[in-house]
């Protein structure tokens, strides 16, 4: 309609001289108020045209930045004269107008990139590299016409497509957690039913596990299939059933659609449940058998062929009693990419430049991920601080705004130096307090408790929790509840007094969310912890990490390294 009554942008460049002289720049910018364009584009100019991710926000940071100059370099180096970028975020180099032909300061809509095409022609897109926001884009551009570059826009829909992408993997005889999609909640009820709760509910084509929960209960499964269908109107619900006890393992990689680069396979510390996001994650991986490995590494070439995969992709599987699950497939670039990348000395976007060129790709080792002598770990960066009232809680929507990426000689020299880079102090001696939920997680925690002690720090815990580790590791003592301030010591005067050093607060993984009002005690303990800048560790594996890394300080001290430059490949 609008093309009819003959409204079309015009193309402006932006004034970065600030009308002093005249500006002759790449930057540009749409605009319905001109009647002309700024820059003519030459007949015989066929590009490309990468598209960003946006603005930086919760699920896409600095990352996909990356992703995004290091795609328009690799397609420079592979001989493409014209590469342009449409990107909107004013604090990334990828919206530096001097790193591509052309930038184009605009919204990252079908719209606008319609419109962008049509002014430039190109030869192709890639909206591999801008996260979750720029690959939504890819069926629908493809729709009207435009040519995808990389994996084709039927390929990335069959992976994004619940339905789709297991069809193909019973074809290839590879388990997944069970699920189903549901359009009406009824059916839905039936099913977590049948599968037993908590499962966990998720919407279609979202970015960073939006409007996704892990359910216990009935209510609850209302309250949320309602609110994945608000997020995601146009698909339907998801629900899978939820994997207690459980590992989570990453895989990056690039593919060319006959040969697969497998970047590295990466083993998250936390349990299965917390946001790949907001999970710390370890090269190489630290529990998992050679079988595991192997496994995981057939699976993934499998997948990667059978999609038709021609760029970057990543993969996440769940590994429950030694049986590997798949996850899910995002046939784009990782936040954890650079991560990889650097550590293992390869840059994966730069092959992925090869592969969406339909060029071969180098020689690379098999799987030379595993043949390095260093350690790697990605800790999460929150901003809770900023969030007035926000639980420092994780879980499987993801809420981190950054991350460090940092490598040692060991686990512990680089988990020390990843957590120190993120905020968290690391004392050598003080106070502990420790408040854990449940019978189970309780006695997962012993063990580091008793650790802990032994290394000189006081331990200073709730009622309950005293009670169990009396009987366990000695004399520990009790601290009253923040919602009873009559009763002394009170966590709260010990939080202001700054006579806690941190805190272990672990509340019941069955009443996480299914007995909310039970948990206000351990969320003000979290909140008020968290306004006087005191840690709190809420995972297992978080708070056993953490303690070992302070025995491992007692006696090392980090390495500091420079990173090493990428390896060269014919």
């Amino acid at each position: 309609m609008r093309k009819k009554l003959g409204v079309i942008p015009s193309v402006k460049q932006i004034d970065t001289l600030a009308a002093e002289w005249p500006a002759v720049t790449n930057y540009l910018y749409l605009t319905y108020g001109g009647h002309s364009n700024d820059i003519v584009i030459p007949q015989d100019e066929k590009g490309i045209v990468v598209l960003g991710a946006g603005p930086y926000r919760i699920g896409s940071s600095v990352e996909f930045d990356w992703g995004t100059v290091n795609m328009v370099w690799g397609l420079q180096e592979n001989g493409e004269k014209s590469v342009s970028v449409v990107n909107c975020n004013p604090e990334t180099v990828s919206t530096d107008y001097d790193i591509c032909t052309r930038l184009y300061f605009e919204e990252l809509t079908q719209e606008r990139i319609l419109d962008i095409t049509e002014f430039e022609h190109p030869k192709g897109i890639v909206t591999c590299v801008g996260g979750q926001t720029a690959n939504n884009l890819t069926l629908g551009l493809a729709q009207h016409g435009v040519n995808i570059l990389g994996t084709s826009a039927q390929d990335v829909d069959r992976a994004e497509d619940r339905s789709k992408f297991s069809a193909e993997l019973d074809k290839l005889h590879i388990q997944q957690p069970r699920w189903q999609a549901f359009s009406n909640l009824n059916e839905a009820k039936s099913f977590a039913l049948e599968v037993e709760f908590p499962v966990i509910v998720r919407p279609s084509y979202v970015l960073s596990g939006a409007a996704m929960k892990v359910v216990w209960s009935q209510e609850e499964l209302k309250t949320y299939v309602k609110e994945a269908t608000d997020v995601s109107p146009d698909h339907p619900v998801v629900i899978s059933k939820f994997m207690l006890n459980s590992l989570e393992v990453d895989v990056d990689g690039i593919s060319n659609g006959k040969e697969v680069v497998i970047g590295a396979i990466v083993e998250h510390i936390d349990s299965a449940g917390v946001h790949s996001g907001d999970a710390m994650m370890v090269i190489p991986p630290w529990r998992l058998s050679n079988k595991t490995i192997d496994t995981i590494n057939e699976y993934s070439k499998k997948i990667a062929l059978t999609f038709n995969v021609k760029g970057p992709f990543n993969l996440q599987f769940l590994v429950h009693d030694d049986h590997v699950y798949v996850i899910e497939l995002n046939i784009r670039a990782s936040r954890s990419m650079p991560f990889v990348s650097k550590l293992v000395k390869t840059n994966l976007i730069s092959l992925a430049a090869k592969a969406i060129l339909d060029k071969p790709l180098p020689k690379i080792p098999e799987n030379k991920w595993q043949k390095i002598s260093n350690y790697g770990i990605k800790v999460p960066q929150f901003s809770f601080m900023q969030l007035e009232g926000a639980d420092i809680r994780l879980g499987v929507e993801m809420q981190s705004t950054g991350e460090a990426a940092c490598f040692g000689n060991s686990f512990y020299d680089a988990l020390s130096k990843g957590l120190t880079s993120v905020g968290y102090n690391l004392p050598d001696k003080g106070s502990a307090l420790v408040t854990v939920g449940g019978a189970q997680n309780k006695e997962k925690l012993v063990a580091t408790i008793a650790k802990l002690k032994h290394l000189g720090f006081k331990i200073l815990a709730t009622e309950h929790t005293a009670e169990f580790l009396k009987e366990r590791i000695g004399e520990v003592e009790i601290v009253h509840k923040i919602s009873e301030p009559d009763r002394k010591p009170n966590i709260s005067d010990l939080l202001y007094e700054r006579k806690i050093d941190f805190i272990i607060n672990i509340p019941s993984t069955s009443t996480l969310e299914k007995y909310v009002g039970m948990l206000d005690d351990e969320y003000q303990i979290r909140r008020k912890s968290l306004e006087l800048g005191v840690p709190v560790l809420t995972t297992i594996e978080l708070a056993d990490s953490f303690v070992k890394t302070l025995e491992w300080l007692r006696n090392n001290k980090t390495t500091k390294e420079p990173i090493e430059p990428y390896d060269e490949y014919d």
